[in-house]
């Protein structure tokens, strides 16, 4: 093995935690399972040369949005399955600046279809902080280097209405090797597509984190590019000559020219049937360093034998059936390298299988040739035209293996071989059987090399079984083959409703030694000729015509159906715009022979329908027969109801006019309303609007058809006065509504009710002077209230000032009787005929006078 020169890296050595340098690359993958079931892996790539680097995160979490919106669609939470190394391609090669672990998080994910059918497609976003610090291609003016966003990208799991099955690229793993200044370095980034979908190869420029937390919450687009450094660029990431590349397969190569560590991005499309459906980058880092040996490739050369010089890349080697088709592979490298052999199909597709033989893969201290035996087999990979054929010789130098490759273009005569034929000189069939007939035919193919024969049949957009046909074989032997093909067309067995023409191919082919694609074929046009089948007759008493009707009243109508044949009818509704049970639509769906019938019953209910004005509502009646071979006609009748909302008025409250309204005298007044289409109303005061604050004040709801009274009681009191007893204004709203559905009308009204002070005069006060108590039951005592002369009686309370109190003495000013109640009555309480003296007393106001006890 080639030696190294000691090689001293510099890193920068800052204080590691979550957010060390730690993270090369990876990649996202979503890989079907069965069904909508997926793996939902992340692969990262981590760097172990570090020493206190922290260990890889326990789990990651990804989120997933939608292509276009960019709505979050879902979030997952994937724990760390397992940990391994990434290998270098020469173990022997290691050096211990490069060591890269590759963390794999991993969770099985069930997708739902009405959450992931959205033709854009969807993508999976990871981030995390920080790449390694000491990379050199990337701007890091802050010295706390980039983060990194995985994404992938991948398609809607439904399309038209279908389950699409798609597994995403997963790419080959990469080699922890690392490149010598101007040394060809090479890897394959190629990866696999397990649904066979094609994969195309370039270089994009690495995506930055979000933030520069260590751990940022995945983003949804749009994602930022990292920043180059200055004089590198996505032509330019690892300078070189050539500069950094890869090919549309896969194969990354560079030359490059400064030390270094280099971080690139490889973005691989995904494409069926030519339209791209999705892609995955991975971000990944190459080291770049000085002082290993320059290499010796290995030379390869190629000699024919009988010939002295050697093969000629130019030239094509022809060989016929008879010749050997073997030559000599010749090797001349370093002294006690290994050297590794392998073959590469060009311009084909086919594996080419181990075709070297060879004693010795050393080179001996001679530096001698090795020479290697190459065979090529007797049938050729391409079919009538050379193929080409790459033999690589590889030795196990360090970084990398050197190859030298020689490129053989071939020509091989492939063995003769007779084309087997069928005994038959038609090679086409058309035919037509009536229903329940069974067609029967033998084939016999024969081969003139006495190959033995395999027979197949391929049906066109159809499995044999589902319609009565097989083919069997009945005779094999060596150049001949017979086989009977049989239909049995019978309706009641097999089911010729959706498909009655069939179009299949009976292929005959030879099992020669080089299995050439050599054939005959006969080509089948079938037909069953089926029965006729009359189509069944709807028919309703509606007519042609709508239904007119009207909301809160019943529809009811028959269905009836008629068939010709007298065939088992099946009649069912459906309305496509609405549900039927939830509106109160009846109709049972029935089944019979020859003529059936079923009545639709709709109460319509204006609370259920919650329609405002008239509508029209589409139900459509079906009919399908069922004839002795399955194969259904139909009839269909759409019935249009409209459903009539009348017009409703609004009920009406009566003229009222405002009132001015006096403290302490009580108020009466009825609130009358009325409804033209005489429906049932209600009156009541508007909810949500005060109402005076007094607790004599009352309206009750009163409800009836027509014509409603309620009446509205009230005695303010002095609290509904303003500041100072001023007068005071109450605005009394009052609602009144019908019940008619389902448009409901209604109508308001305000009375405003202007609250007074009473006006007292006191000056007009003028009290009787005696009373008789000799009980004749006239004037027997002495009251101020309730007497038949105004003037008489005490001045009414206002509510500025109110009765307090009354004190009568007689001559020596002994107080003989006192009340608080204005309603008092003096009945003289036996006191002798004399003159007393009275003091009345108010909050504001007093009255003093004499009253008399006369017997």
């Amino acid at each position: 093995m080639k030696k190294i020169l000691p090689i001293i890296l510099l890193f920068i050595m800052l204080s590691y935690n979550l957010k060390a340098f730690h993270i090369v690359g990876g990649e996202i993958e979503l890989v079907h399972v069965n069904g909508f079931t997926y793996n939902l892996n992340l692969i990262q790539y981590f760097d172990a040369a570090q020493a206190d680097n922290p260990a890889p995160d326990q789990s990651v979490t990804v989120y997933i949005y939608e292509n276009g919106t960019n709505a979050k669609v879902d979030e997952y939470l994937l724990p760390l399955q397992y940990t391994q190394s990434v290998p270098y391609t020469t173990p022997d090669c290691a050096i211990g600046q490069l060591q890269t672990l590759r963390p794999y998080y991993s969770r099985q994910v069930t997708l739902d279809p009405d959450k992931y059918s959205n033709p854009a497609g969807y993508y999976v976003v990871w981030e995390r902080c920080c790449r390694n610090a000491s990379v050199v291609n990337l701007n890091n003016a802050t010295g706390t280097s980039v983060g990194m966003t995985y994404v992938l990208e991948f398609p809607a799991i439904m399309k038209n209405g279908e389950p699409f099955v798609n597994s995403t690229p997963q790419l080959f793993p990469p080699l922890s090797d690392y490149a010598c200044i101007n040394q060809l370095y090479y890897t394959s980034f190629a990866g696999i597509d397990v649904d066979g979908d094609s994969l195309v190869y370039s270089l994009t420029t690495p995506l930055n984190s979000s933030s520069s937390d260590p751990v940022p919450i995945p983003k949804a687009k749009p994602h930022f590019p990292v920043v180059f450094a200055n004089g590198f660029d996505q032509q330019n990431m690892v300078p070189g000559d050539p500069s950094l590349q890869i090919s549309n397969k896969g194969f990354l190569t560079v030359e490059p020219e400064f030390t270094g560590l280099f971080v690139f991005s490889v973005l691989v499309e995904e494409y069926r049937d030519d339209i791209k459906i999705g892609q995955v980058t991975r971000d990944f880092q190459m080291l770049v360093i000085d002082g290993c040996d320059p290499p010796v490739p290995p030379d390869a050369q190629v000699r024919l034998p009988g010939e002295d010089e050697f093969y000629n890349e130019v030239d094509t080697i022809r060989f016929t059936v008879a010749d050997e088709k073997c030559f000599e592979f010749l090797v001349t490298d370093d002294v006690g390298d290994l050297v590794t052999f392998r073959a590469e199909g060009v311009n084909f597709e086919q594996k080419v299988e181990d075709i070297f033989e060879f004693n010795q893969d050393f080179i001996n201290s001679n530096r001698d040739t090795l020479r290697v035996e190459v065979c090529i087999p007797d049938c050729p990979y391409v079919r009538d035209e050379p193929f080409i054929i790459d033999l690589l010789a590889a030795d196990n130098a360090c970084p990398l293996p050197q190859i030298d490759t020689v490129r053989l273009t071939i020509f091989v005569e492939p063995p003769p071989n007779d084309a087997p034929q069928f005994q038959t000189t038609t090679k086409t069939r058309t035919i037509s059987i009536p229903e329940g007939q069974v067609y029967s035919e033998k084939f016999i193919g024969r081969d003139g090399d006495g190959d033995f024969l395999v027979t197949t049949i391929e049906p066109i957009g159809f499995e044999l079984d589902d319609y009565g046909m097989s083919l069997n074989l009945t005779k094999n032997l060596a150049g001949e083959n017979e086989v009977e093909f049989n239909w049995d067309a019978k309706c009641l067995t097999y089911d010729f409703n959706q498909k009655s023409n069939f179009e299949l191919s009976l292929i005959l082919e030879d099992l020669d030694v080089c299995s050439q694609p050599v054939a005959d074929t006969i080509l089948f046009d079938l037909t069953v000729d089926l029965p006729p089948n009359s189509d069944p007759v709807i028919t309703t008493g509606l007519g042609d015509s709508p239904a007119f009707s009207r909301i809160d009243t019943k529809l009811e109508f028959n269905v009836n159906v008629k068939d010709a044949d007298n065939d088992i009818i099946n009649l069912k509704a459906f309305a496509p715009d609405f549900n039927m049970q939830e509106l109160g639509l009846v109709f049972d769906d029935v089944s019979g022979v020859g003529e059936i019938n079923s009545l639709f019953s709709w109460q319509l209910d204006c609370e259920v329908l919650d329609i405002d004005q008239s509508k029209t509502y589409n139900i459509y009646f079906v009919a399908e027969d069922e004839d002795d071979c399955k194969f259904s006609n139909s009839d269909t009748l759409k019935v249009v109801v409209n459903v009539i909302v009348p017009y409703n008025n609004k009920p009406e409250f009566d003229l009222y006019p405002d009132y001015e309204l006096t403290v302490n005298e009580p108020f009466s007044l009825d609130i009358t309303a009325s409804d033209s289409d005489n429906d049932f109303i209600s009156v009541d005061l508007l909810e949500g609007v005060a109402v005076p604050p007094s607790p004599s004040f009352s309206f009750g709801r009163v409800s009836g058809e027509g014509q409603v009274t309620s009446t509205l009681e009230w005695t303010p009191e002095c609290s509904l006065l303003d500041d100072d007893f001023a007068p005071k204004k109450y605005n009394v709203f009052f609602l009144v509504w019908d019940g008619r559905c389902p448009v409901q009308k209604y109508d308001t009204m305000s009375i405003i009710f202007e609250i007074k002070e009473l006006e007292v005069d006191y000056d007009t006060f003028l009290p009787a002077n005696a009373f008789t108590p000799n009980g004749d039951a006239l004037n027997n005592t002495f009251k101020l209230t309730d007497l038949p002369i105004p003037e008489q009686n005490l001045p009414p309370d206002n509510c500025e000032d109110q009765f307090m109190s009354i004190v009568i003495v007689d001559r020596k000013g002994k107080t003989v009787f006192e009340s608080d109640d204005r309603n008092f009555e003096w009945t003289g309480n036996g006191m002798p005929a004399s003159t007393y003296y009275y003091s009345i007393r108010y909050l504001h106001t007093d009255f003093r006078g004499t009253i008399s006890i006369l017997y």
